[in-house]
């Protein structure tokens, strides 16, 4: 489930709906970063989970796993954490 929602984030439709689910500020911050990079929203979107994908040490894959167990939506929760990592202080410089 959660590798179908990462592999279709970068279709413009599917990353704003999960941007629409998200707290408006940090919305606000991935669309931010994303035109600071001169990237499309979805593109941006996509490629900073892949990036959480390929370089999270197992303390992020812990707690994504705990925040996935707990929620009513696991695939959304995880995209959740995952965006607010990327726009929190462990992954700022980007």
């Amino acid at each position: 489930m959660l590798g179908d929602l990462i592999a279709k984030l970068d279709r413009p439709g599917v990353a704003a709906a999960v941007l629409a689910t998200l707290d408006p500020v940090i919305a606000g911050q991935i669309e931010k970063r994303a035109a600071a990079e001169a990237m499309p929203v979805a593109d941006f979107v996509a490629g900073a989970v892949r990036d959480f994908v390929e370089r999270a040490d197992d303390d992020l894959w812990f707690q994504l796993i705990t925040v996935m167990r707990k929620a009513e939506d696991p695939g959304i929760a995880a995209i959740h954490a995952i965006l607010q990592w990327v726009v929190g202080k462990n992954h700022a410089a980007r």
